[in-house]
């Protein structure tokens, strides 16, 4: 896939990796990888190699050998300054490795193992059921259907077709055509100009007294046809000076008069000019006169580093979506098991009516029923929002936003055991991160117009100098023959210096150039304790989350077990009291509660590793996405892309 504009362009590539692994129904009744899955191994694997790679990486900036001014290709730059503020941030975390695990199955589930079958059929949405829920009437006023997706499409969707992403693409093109004009100040050019003219000019006659008479020693008109043309190039150096190679020829024609000829006529005058002008003290050197195209070059990066940040916020929003809506389909679904389940007492209530069913035994059920019924409503509502969304951030031309149909998800909730280490989590992030990065480009940038404003304070010290030859001949041959023979050399040699006294000026343009590179410091720096504060929440909310997943699964088993013991009551009872009804459906609800909750907890635990990859920056790297900038011309594999 290629987006961008101008003569640059940016590739996505993609690489398939999910559905790497076999899956299999764990002990708890929940889906999992296979610890031997390639999926678990390719994810953990990235992230050892993350984090050994960009430890290195972290490192070597520490070193701070490198300069903002050292080139076109070279990333931010962090001095020694910088890399203390890292240290200062991160120097009481210890290097501490956790896992965040399901702990071992509890006690209720230990007793409950023998009828964990049963109790996962006797719970609402068991594993590996399908939703086949009502989904009610679209805005057509058809029955609502459902469309499956997985999650590989939504995000690969996403990432091709988002239109807050595609927006964010055309921003390093633009960049890039700032750093061509940039660069253009230092190419060569070429300039021409061609005249004619005729002139008719009355002049004074000046004569001599002879032994004939005066003599005329000019004529009393001059006319004069003249041709004339220059072609020049000019070069502005990095240096800061500017070299010019001029040549001009000067074709007259005169009237001859009388006795008064012009030899030779018409004149043919060719003029051959080098001049060079360079400053010696203010505005000297590359790193004032390349200042403007570093500059551009480090917009260019920083606006590459935020289609990096819109990636990553873009995948990250589609999952978050994506489970959302996995998620409200179980809610649906759950809800709809309620009004099952309540249907299937009141039908039993209703063949007993003639029995041992009292009126108002009846009239709880009724009302029991219709009660969850009208709650359906509402969360067929929340299924198709959540669609939507899913859809917006898609912008999938086969599945639009106007269309009525809804996105069925249709991976399992997978949870895995993630390895976790908040000082290698920090330098990776710190080393990772979009707005970090830029936050050092910010600096770069500032420090590169900080060297250019402490030059600007140096007395303004020219040197010039030309050198021209020219000729003299009746034809061009002559003429042009003439001037490279050197007898008619000239040139010029000299000094212009100025100052401004008291040099006010200059001076605050460099206190101005200080204090903003020192805003930008504190700017870095208040970048750095948003990742720390990023990075741990994320951390901690995966690990409550990863906790939180047991509890509510022996919830939701021992609520199963109540409601199975209440139904094997149920059925040696010889009559149904208002209050064991009342149980019934108390339990119903309790347990459609702990079912949600599980499910909840599932989803919340996803979604907090995807933003804990979010708040390390490495997204890309762990679904194996990469950015690059290539020219419009240049060689470009499609297969790279997937």
């Amino acid at each position: 896939m290629l987006i961008g504009g101008g003569n640059r362009w940016t590739s996505v590539h993609w690489l398939k990796l999910w559905n790497s692994g076999p899956l299999r129904v764990n002990s708890e009744g929940l889906v999992e990888l296979q610890a031997s899955s390639l999926l678990r191994g390719t994810i953990q694997a990235i992230m050892r190699g993350l984090k050994t790679i960009i430890s290195a990486t972290v490192l070597c900036i520490l070193a701070g050998c490198q300069s903002p001014l050292d080139g076109p290709d070279t990333g931010p730059f962090l001095d020694k300054q910088l890399a203390a503020m890292i240290e200062q941030e991160i120097q009481q975390v210890d290097q501490l490795e956790r896992e965040a695990v399901l702990s071992q199955p509890s006690e209720i589930e230990s007793v409950l193992a023998g009828r964990r079958d049963e109790l996962d059929a006797l719970s609402p949405v068991p594993p590996g059921a399908d939703l086949n829920v009502d989904l009610g009437l679209d805005l057509s006023g058809r029955i609502a259907s459902g469309e499956p997706i997985d999650l590989e499409r939504a995000v690969k969707a996403a990432v091709i077709n988002n239109l807050g992403l595609q927006g964010s693409r055309i921003q390093p093109a633009i960049n890039r055509e700032q750093v061509i004009q940039a660069e253009a100040v230092f190419d060569i050019v070429l300039g021409a100009g061609v005249s004619f003219g005729r002139d008719r000019t009355p002049t004074t006659v000046v004569e001599v007294a002879t032994e004939a008479g005066d003599q005329p020693l000019n004529v009393g008109l001059s006319r004069v046809e003249q041709f004339q043309y220059n072609v020049s190039l000019a070069k502005k150096l990095t240096t800061g000076g500017t070299v010019r190679l001029e040549t001009n020829l000067d074709r007259t024609l005169q009237r001859n008069e009388d006795d008064l000829v012009f030899r030779p006529n018409p004149s043919v005058r060719p003029t051959f000019a080098l001049q060079i002008e360079q400053p010696i003290l203010r505005g000297f050197g590359e790193e004032v006169n390349l200042a403007q195209v570093y500059i551009a070059q480090k917009t260019e990066q920083s606006a590459v580093e935020g289609v990096r940040a819109q990636l990553i916020s873009t995948i990250t929003n589609t999952e978050v979506a994506y489970w959302n809506l996995a998620f409200a389909w179980r809610q649906l679904a759950i809800q709809q098991w309620m009004v099952g389940a309540a249907e299937e007492l009141l039908e039993i209530i209703n063949r007993r009516r003639n029995y041992d069913a009292n009126i108002a035994d009846w009239a709880q059920a009724v009302a029991t029923v219709e009660q969850r019924r009208s709650e359906i409503i509402g969360y067929q509502q929340q299924v198709k929002e959540a669609s939507d969304l899913l859809k917006q951030l898609m912008n999938d031309p086969a599945i639009p936003l106007s269309g009525e149909s809804v996105l069925q998800p249709v991976d399992e909730m997978v949870h895995l055991p993630i390895e976790l280490e908040l000082r290698e989590s920090l330098l990776v992030a710190i080393a990772n991160r979009p707005d970090v990065r830029q936050s050092l480009y910010n600096i770069d940038i500032a420090k590169i117009n900080q060297v250019v404003a402490d030059n600007g304070r140096l007395p303004d010290l020219d040197f010039q100098a030309s050198v021209n030859t020219q000729g003299l001949g009746g034809t061009y041959h002559d003429g042009y023959s003439e001037s490279f023979t050197g007898n008619f050399l000239s040139y010029v040699v000299g000094l212009v210096f100025e100052y401004p006294l008291g040099n006010r000026g200059p001076e605050a343009a460099f206190q101005e150039s200080r204090l903003e590179r020192s805003s930008m410091v504190v700017e870095y720096r208040q970048v750095l304790l948003q990742v720390i504060l990023d990075v741990k929440t994320a951390m901690r909310r995966v690990m409550d989350y990863a906790e939180l997943i047991p509890a509510t699964r022996t919830a939701r088993i021992a609520t199963a077990e109540s409601l199975r013991a209440l139904e094997v009551e149920r059925q040696t009872l010889a009559s149904l009291t208002p209050t064991f009804l009342n149980l019934i459906f108390s339990t119903q609800a309790q347990l459609a509660n702990a079912r949600t909750a599980e499910f909840d907890a599932i989803v919340q635990f996803n979604t907090s590793v995807s933003k804990m990859y979010e708040a390390m920056g490495t997204t890309l790297d762990v679904k194996q996405i990469g950015i690059q900038t290539i020219d419009e011309d240049g060689d470009f594999d499609p297969r790279t892309l997937y």
